[in-house]
């Protein structure tokens, strides 16, 4: 059958579940091809069949050069590394055909909303979420999507979109061909520190589409140059208050003759995203703390959580993972501000070799969570920072974080 569009990559979780659902309710005949085989995703693909019938098609566990040769447009997976290195997106190119994101489709169908872009190496959805809070306070209807989740597509035409987008998506959306390059009325870049370099191959690189979101805004903002929130906050941490400040600057460049003490009880009352210094209770360690921060995947957000959580008592991390291609030395340094840590994952053995505190090399998070909580003592937190990816033993983060959540509760 003939195709009008192809999705690549439907992803484990559904990532491009969206896109063949909005692409197939225009009437569009749709092929969908992932490296992963049928059973990685089934819920996903009963699903299209049930609803669109023989309007989908699929072609799962590999690609063909040919589907990409013969159709009008691909919508692919923001995440595929080097899209511009791609052997079948640069055949789709080479054919003529519109290579396109869900996130670049759906932000060209919602030009009408005013909407605050937010980018940066840490805290980006943290803070994309504290300035939807901060506008909801203050009485503005606003949805909050893109890398943090949360679909954009259902949002009413006048409401105001808070948007994070991940440096991967920021190519798609200003430096790949025939690039969109949206025009956002507000864009925050919280920071900026060497990460996804596997990804993009140098920090120029990595930088340039950091800036490129920047460069196309009515308002840029450097969540670098902003103090600190100084009033109360359920979050943890000087980084929150970072956040909070970076929120509120945000949110009042985008209304700016809205009061800007109007917005501050929704940074206030704001309780956290989970995997990102969640506080997980633990009845039988009624001493001690634990905190499951798997999103942190750089040491500059290992850093902030070690502080954050040093506030509270003397720590025990757990760190390790899949690595991103950065040197791993920032991250060794950080441990002599722990009482020891314990190393998982790919990088595990090397961040054990070169530790500058106490450590244990344990390969696996429960191996570590099992040594950890065998010695801790009255006071004492337990942090899950890993400051690596999750790929090498988990599917996300996410999975990561809810396993650490599981074993500090039923050891």
């Amino acid at each position: 059958m003939a195709v009008d569009a192809l999705v690549m990559g439907l992803g484990r979780f559904g990532g491009g579940l969206a896109a063949a659902e909005g692409l197939l309710a225009e009437g569009q005949r749709v092929l969908v091809t992932d490296l992963a085989e049928e059973s990685a995703f089934q819920a996903s693909v009963d699903a299209l069949r049930k609803a669109f019938g023989e309007q989908v098609t699929f072609k799962l566990g590999g690609h063909d050069e040919n589907d990409f040769a013969h159709t009008k447009m691909v919508i692919a997976n923001p995440a595929v590394p080097k899209p511009w290195d791609n052997p079948y997106l640069k055949v789709a190119w080479a054919a003529g055909a519109t290579v396109s994101t869900e996130i670049a489709r759906t932000l060209g169908q919602l030009h009408s909303c005013p909407t605050i872009a937010i980018t940066g190496s840490a805290g980006k959805s943290t803070t994309t979420a504290m300035t939807h809070a901060a506008l909801v306070a203050a009485g503005f209807p606003a949805t909050r999507g893109g890398n943090l989740g949360g679909s954009l597509l259902d949002t009413p035409q006048g409401h105001a979109i808070v948007v994070e987008l991940s440096s991967a998506m920021a190519w798609w959306l200003y430096k790949a061909p025939g690039a969109p390059k949206p025009r956002f009325e507000v864009a925050l870049r919280t920071n900026l520190a060497p990460n996804h370099l596997d990804w993009h191959g140098d920090l120029e690189h990595y930088a340039d589409c950091k800036q490129a979101l920047l460069d196309h805004a009515g308002t840029a903002l450097d969540g670098s140059t902003i103090s600190p929130f100084s009033g109360n906050l359920l979050v943890p941490g000087q980084h929150n208050r970072i956040n909070a400040a970076a929120a509120l600057a945000a949110a009042s460049a985008l209304y700016p003759d809205r009061d800007a003490q109007d917005f501050i009880p929704g940074v206030e009352s704001f309780g956290g995203l989970p995997h990102r210094l969640e506080r997980v209770e633990v009845p039988h360690f009624p001493d001690n703390g634990f905190w499951n921060d798997s999103k942190a995947t750089t040491a500059e957000a290992v850093e902030l959580a070690i502080a954050a959580v040093r506030e509270k008592g003397p720590v025990r991390l757990i760190a390790g993972g899949k690595g991103k291609g950065t040197d791993l030395g920032p991250l060794c340094e950080l441990f002599d501000q722990c009482i020891k840590t314990y190393t998982i994952g790919e990088i595990g053995e090397e961040l054990h070799t070169r530790s500058q505190g106490p450590c244990m090399q344990t390969m696996t998070l429960d191996a570590a969570v099992a040594a950890a909580t065998s010695e801790l003592s009255p006071g004492e937190q337990l942090l899950l920072s890993p400051g690596a990816t999750s790929w090498d033993q988990f599917e996300n983060y996410e999975r990561r974080g809810e396993a650490f959540k599981t074993l500090v509760r039923h050891p």
